[in-house]
């Protein structure tokens, strides 16, 4: 049973990448010497990033800063905008372990880099973004592929925080009934319910869960690193001797207020229809445009569509919703699906 902690890439999108070489040691050096085997290190977009984005600190400068205060844990990356050359570096320069993004509806987009990420000899896992959007049977058809291109892991991801333990434990049951692979979950807080999908995943059969201390991470943020480890602890599932004390003891140093407790109106609704709240600006522009409710123009247009919904999406339901008309299709994530 691993906890992977990314306390410094999700927390990215609350401090908008700026950490400080201090901030970033301590959280570090913490995390090891409590117990946390790997640790996610990096900008919010994940490695090679920096090339598309301007952000405060480069991959090497987090190469740099964090490698040496690592201890016996492994330092890993997310992936999604880099390339080949991206992560030989990463392994020349001490990578471990690198997790490939990728959405639910299109995971072929990953299996060149997952060969490309096994033939360096990482550790590698492929994140099955909005998870949700796909039935179980269609995760076990996902699964096929990854497990085919020799991923390590296959990651079940709540990106909208709207998933339920049953239905976490669906999912892992899926993957571990046809394949022998790691599963991992990684949850988000939107209905309050990340720590109990993380504990939920891991009585099915997951053997990674993910935390961030005090749980920061982008919207209503992740399953809290200090208070898993504490429940898994007390589930007899993973060893006393991972100091969550410690873990909360930095959480306050560190993070102190960033992450506010309990969830807003507007990310509950977005754990309530499975919004993936990167379409946050989109979604206000066409509300503020046709003068509605942004939370019923959430909710139309994931009836449609809950991975990558396009702006003509947001205004064709804009206007439906304006002229009094709804949608009456059933979303992907119904419970009737799992």
């Amino acid at each position: 049973m691993n906890i992977l902690d990314c306390t410094i890439r999700d927390g990215g999108y609350v401090t908008k990448n700026k950490w400080t070489p201090d901030a970033l040691r301590k959280i570090v050096s913490t995390l090891s010497s409590a117990g946390i085997h790997y640790i996610e290190i990096g900008n919010n977009f994940g490695l090679g990033s920096c090339h598309k984005f301007d952000f405060p600190l480069s991959d090497n400068d987090f190469i740099d800063i964090c490698m040496p205060c690592k201890g016996d844990s492994l330092i890993g990356m997310f992936f999604f905008y880099g390339n080949a050359d991206d992560m030989r570096w990463f392994k020349d320069h001490g990578g471990g372990f690198l997790r490939i993004g990728a959405n639910a509806n299109n995971v072929d987009a990953a299996i060149k880099h997952i060969h490309c990420a096994k033939s360096l000899g990482l550790f590698v896992s492929c994140n099955v973004m909005k998870t949700y959007a796909i039935s179980r049977y269609q995760l076990t058809q996902v699964a096929e592929k990854i497990v085919d291109a020799g991923a390590d892991c296959i990651y079940i991801v709540d990106s909208a925080g709207g998933m339920l333990p049953r239905q976490v434990a669906a999912y892992v049951e899926a993957i571990k009934e046809f394949y022998d692979i790691h599963v991992g979950f990684h949850g988000h807080n939107n209905l309050l319910l990340a720590n109990a999908n993380s504990l939920a995943a891991v009585e099915a059969g997951a053997t990674f869960v993910d935390g961030t201390l005090k749980g920061v991470g982008r919207g209503a943020g992740n399953a809290q690193l200090e208070s898993l480890v504490a429940i898994l602890q007390k589930a007899h599932l993973m060893p006393s001797s991972c100091n969550a004390l410690q873990l909360a003891t930095t959480a306050e140093e560190v993070i102190g207020n960033l992450m506010p407790k309990g969830s807003s109106k507007r990310e509950i609704n977005v754990g309530i229809v499975n919004f993936h709240d990167s379409f946050t600006t989109l979604l206000e522009k066409v509300s503020d445009k046709y003068g509605i409710d942004p939370d019923q123009l959430m909710a139309e247009v994931c009836k449609i569509n809950v991975i990558n919904p396009s702006e003509e999406l947001f205004e064709f339901a804009a206007k439906r919703l304006k002229e009094g008309m709804k949608f009456e299709f059933t979303p992907a994530y119904s419970h009737k699906t799992f």
